[in-house]
């Protein structure tokens, strides 16, 4: 079976998401961010890639789960000279990130809906979209466990010219093993996947209690 969403594991998705923002407007909290602050840590973290990047010049990045496009805001307020695209599965986030900031390019749908060319982005990001558990509509056996995660990663890293930055739910803490509605996983099991395709793999943890950032390279 191919690591694709169902329709019925879509929509679970998007009704989640409006609901949350009916609740929360917006909000860091709709997006399931438990504060603004903590939402800001981990794209400090994601941006780390960029560090190295010369005068700071131009670049493009596909921010997949984009929600309110808030990383775009983000990564301005940093000074970083961006050609931004925002992809999310929910409509709701899409139009609430046009209605926030007129002018921002953001679409419906996720990373295999968009289906980028091979090096079609300098950048590639993703913070908290894959967090949620899918896998347990059509499958639910710990051999899939992250099966859909895994291919968005994969593909992530086939879409970058310089390299992908993404954030898991850290597996060993016991906050998460307390939630099995979340998607979670060890950093070592991560990375040595990604080993398997990039050409160079780096990962950070310690800036909060429950999660690690990964970092691939494409040179």
């Amino acid at each position: 079976m191919e690591p694709y969403l169902t329709a019925k594991q879509r929509l679970r998705i998007q009704t989640r998401h409006k609901a949350s923002i009916e609740q929360y407007g917006y909000q860091p909290q709709a997006l399931f961010w438990s504060s603004r602050e903590i939402q800001q840590i981990r794209f400090h973290k994601l941006c780390e890639i960029l560090s190295s990047k010369q005068n700071q010049q131009a670049c493009s990045v596909l921010d997949v789960g984009c929600g309110f496009g808030d990383l775009n805001t983000y990564l301005q307020q940093q000074g970083f000279d961006v050609d931004y695209l925002g992809i999310d599965l929910s409509e709701d986030m899409v139009q609430s990130a046009r209605f926030q900031h007129p002018g921002i390019q953001v679409q419906t749908g996720d990373l295999f809906d968009l289906n980028p060319a091979e090096n079609a982005y300098d950048y590639v990001f993703l913070s908290g979209a894959l967090n949620e558990v899918v896998e347990t509509d059509i499958e639910g056996t710990a051999e899939h466990k992250g099966r859909y995660a895994k291919a968005v990663i994969a593909q992530m890293y086939r879409a970058c010219r310089q390299g992908v930055a993404f954030n898991l739910l850290d597996g060993r803490h016991p906050w998460v093993q307390s939630r099995p509605d979340l998607q979670s996983f060890l950093p070592n099991e991560i990375v040595e996947y990604c080993q398997s395709f990039a050409h160079r793999v780096s990962w950070v943890d310690g800036y909060l209690d429950n999660d690690f950032t990964v970092y691939l390279y494409k040179s």
